[in-house]
């Protein structure tokens, strides 16, 4: 370790000791310019502006009870200001006008409305007085106002203008609503629609989440269901939601078994939509004679979700015409009996509403045009034409007069809705603010009133137009509103339609609402279910692909989509997407280049299945010249989720050349799945000879090696022992000699010396 030298720790020491004071003084600096800035916010926000900027404000006024004034009762008027501004709104007084003149046709109601600086002239009368306290930036100021009851008493009964003033000098701000004095309520029926149905999606059925989060407390169907409860709305059923939650069986959600419980307690009068409240106008624009169904919704049950239930009746007849059609039906569906004895329930059961009260047909609003309703009105369900909706916009009156709600277009039935009426509760509805609320109710009771002034005898219907989203709150006070209207209360169906219709014609342009565009949707919709349709039967049960693709187009034309065009084209995107990674799902596997060594041998390929289903396939393998000899047809059976390796036989007729073969996969019925795999080919079938050639050529060789090595080890052996030695332990036959050293001459045998 370096010791520190005595200078340099004297100079850190310095240095640290100076810190905490730069710090300081840092600090001192950085904690300046915030002071000055908040100083300088709190002073620009207490500064008072002497009137409200309207490009940053806005103002609203709306009479409570609907905009019905009662005959001596002083009628209450809220007043409201929303401060975007950064600067705080002094309080200001409101002023209200009226008029002795009412505003006589729809077009004036609509004009004053919409009017963005009401006319001063047709506000004559001065009905009341009030202040809007000073409201904090970014906040809300409100008032309520009361109208005298001996100001307005000698108005006449009608829809008059009303006028509300806000601040003074060039910045005041004006906002208008409607006063309605009620009169004779005529002897005309009265109905409201009311749909039941789920946000718009794009699978087939509702999942148990969302139908967890849709029925329960706050969920938009459980707030659907609770607006109509103890009131005559008729209901539009979409027989959609009450079939996801029936296919789930016991595992349904708790709050969604309680809200189908509810709805078919109901004694509410009600008719079917179609399947996920599909768009009729756009199935008859791509040419289709009759609107799309489904045909069964099997693959959506499971047994086990069964096991112990006893299924609903199949729904009973209401009509006569009903009755005859149940009587007539050939075969009469059955329940299916699955596996366990669990009975599972019918297409019929499963999208029971209730009991109905006929068939009514309900495009959306501003969809149809002539050719619609024909369409529809000669269809024959139940041995009757079934009734189409058609909203007033699109129908006018052969008389030239108001068009009553009970009307027949060219021979087929219609019930015409007051769009304007209609439009106005279904702004009610979506609404959670008050005043906003209450401008709605408003309007609707003005045009209803107009409606009802113009043929007290006519029926009048109004609808909730398929809103978007519901407020719990302003869904109640729409129903309640539209049952109640001009003085009427809401009465059946059969009501609406009694006496002789009206005659219409149709004057509405489809193509103005986006008809065409979803038709061309539909078009590419129908073309990817056909592909699928040819591709399922490599199944054993082609339904499990076809009856969610059917369900899933339905719903993808649901009317729901029609406020949220970005939405729906995301949608429309992602199922197409689906479809051809569905088509994608099964095929062959792309080899790499094979060389046949062989005049014949078996080749494997690979077969991917990645569907949850197995799936019986036939593998389709053609050469592109007579070289190749090919077994042309092999059956394939691939397990879900997996790869099948598959052996194709093949000879070749050549020693050696270059060739390909095609490769097809094909359903049992001669359907091709996926494109052609194409296969390169080297055949070497001389090199079987060689090889073999060469084998002998070694084998042999190995043989002489083995003899040759066999014969030098046995020399080997014979070197190291010589034959003329005795072996060991063998008796010598050697004489010994007596001889002197070195006497080699020979003796004669038996000569002694």
């Amino acid at each position: 370790m370096t010791p520190s030298h005595p200078v340099s720790a004297r100079h850190r020491l310095r240095r640290l000791a100076a810190v905490p004071a730069l710090l300081a003084a840092l600090l001192a600096v950085a904690l300046a310019a915030p002071a000055a800035a908040l100083e300088s916010m709190a002073t620009a926000a207490t500064v008072p502006a002497a009137t409200g900027d309207a490009s940053t404000m806005t103002f609203s006024v709306a009479p409570a009870g609907a905009g019905v004034v009662t005959a001596g009762q002083p009628l209450a008027v809220a007043v409201s200001a929303r401060n975007a501004t950064g600067s705080t709104i002094p309080a200001a007084a409101v002023r209200l006008s009226a008029s002795v003149r009412p505003l006589t046709t729809r077009a004036d109601v609509r004009d004053w409305l919409a009017a963005s600086t009401a006319d001063p002239a047709r506000t004559e009368l001065a009905v009341g007085t009030g202040e809007i306290p000073s409201i904090v930036p970014l906040g809300v100021g409100s008032a309520n106002l009361t109208i005298d009851a001996a100001t307005i008493a000698g108005l006449a009964p009608g829809v008059y203008p009303l006028r509300a003033d806000y601040g003074a000098d060039a910045s005041a701000m004006t906002a208008v609503s409607v006063l309605v004095v009620s009169g004779d309520a005529g002897t005309g029926a009265l109905g409201l629609v009311v749909p039941i149905t789920a946000p718009p999606i794009a699978d087939g059925l509702l999942s148990a989440a969302q139908l967890g989060d849709l029925t329960s407390s706050g969920g938009s169907l459980r707030t659907q269901l609770d607006a109509v409860v103890g009131t005559p709305a008729i209901l539009a059923v979409d027989p959609a939601v009450v079939a996801a939650i029936r296919v789930l069986g016991i595992s349904a959600p708790a709050s969604a078994t309680q809200w189908l419980a509810d709805l078919m307690a109901l004694p509410n009068e009600r008719f079917a939509l179609q399947f996920g409240d599909a768009d009729l106008a756009a199935q008859l624009a791509s040419g289709l004679a009759t609107p799309l169904t489904v045909s069964t919704l099997a693959p959506y049950l499971t047994a086990s979700d069964f096991t112990g239930l006893t299924p609903s009746p199949a729904p009973t007849p209401t009509t006569a015409a009903d009755a005859d059609q149940a009587a007539a039906a050939t075969p009469t569906p059955t329940p299916s009996t699955a596996p366990g004895g669990s009975v599972l329930p019918t297409l019929a059961q499963l999208t029971d509403i209730g009991p109905r009260v006929g068939t009514v047909l309900w495009p959306a609003s501003g969809s149809v045009d002539a050719g619609t309703v024909s369409t529809l009105g000669a269809l024959t369900v139940d041995d009757a034409s079934p009734i189409t909706l058609v909203d007033s916009a699109s129908v006018a009156s052969a008389s030239g007069q108001a068009t009553p709600a009970w009307a027949s277009a060219d021979g087929a039935p219609v019930l015409v809705y007051d769009v304007d009426a209609s439009r106005a509760l279904t702004t009610a509805a979506t609404s959670d603010v008050a005043i906003t609320r209450a401008e709605a109710l408003a309007e609707a009771s003005a045009f209803a009133a107009l409606a009802v002034a113009a043929d007290p005898t006519a029926p009048v219907l109004v609808v909730l137009d398929r809103p978007a989203d519901v407020s719990t709150v302003g869904d109640r006070a729409a129903v309640v509103q539209g049952t109640h209207l001009a003085g009427r209360t809401a009465s059946s169906l059969s009501a609406l339609t009694s006496g002789s219709p009206a005659t219409v014609s149709i004057v509405g342009e489809a193509a103005d609402t986006g008809t065409a565009t979803r038709a061309a949707d539909l078009s590419g919709l129908l073309a990817g279910e056909e592909e699928l349709t040819s591709f399922a039967t490599i199944l054993t049960d082609p339904a499990v692909i076809t009856a969610p693709e059917r369900a899933s187009i339905l719903q993808l034309l649901g009317n729901g989509w029609l406020s949220q065009p970005t939405q729906a084209a995301a949608a429309l995107s992602a199922h197409r997407t689906q479809t051809q990674q569905t088509l994608d799902a099964v095929a062959v596997v792309p080899p790499s280049d094979i060389t046949l060594a062989a005049t014949s041998a078996p080749l494997t390929f690979s077969v991917r299945n990645d569907l949850p289903w197995p799936v019986s396939l036939e593998l389709i393998a053609t050469p592109n010249d007579p070289r190749l000899i090919v077994q042309n047809t092999t059956p394939v059976e691939a397990g879900p989720s997996q790869s099948t390796r598959v052996q194709v036989p093949v000879q070749a007729r050549v020693g050696s050349g270059e060739s390909s073969l095609a490769l097809q996969l094909r359903s049992t019925s001669s359907v091709e799945i996926g494109g052609t795999v194409p296969v390169h080919v080297t055949v070497r079938a001389e090199w079987e000879s060689v090889g073999v050639a060469v084998m002998a050529a070694l084998i042999a060789a190995l043989i002489v090696v083995g003899i040759v090595r066999t014969v030098r080890k046995l020399r080997r052996r014979a070197a190291s022992t010589p034959a003329d030695e005795p072996g060991e332990g063998a008796p010598s036959n050697h004489t010994p000699s007596n001889d002197a050293p070195g006497d080699t001459s020979p003796k004669e045998e038996g000569t002694h010396a």
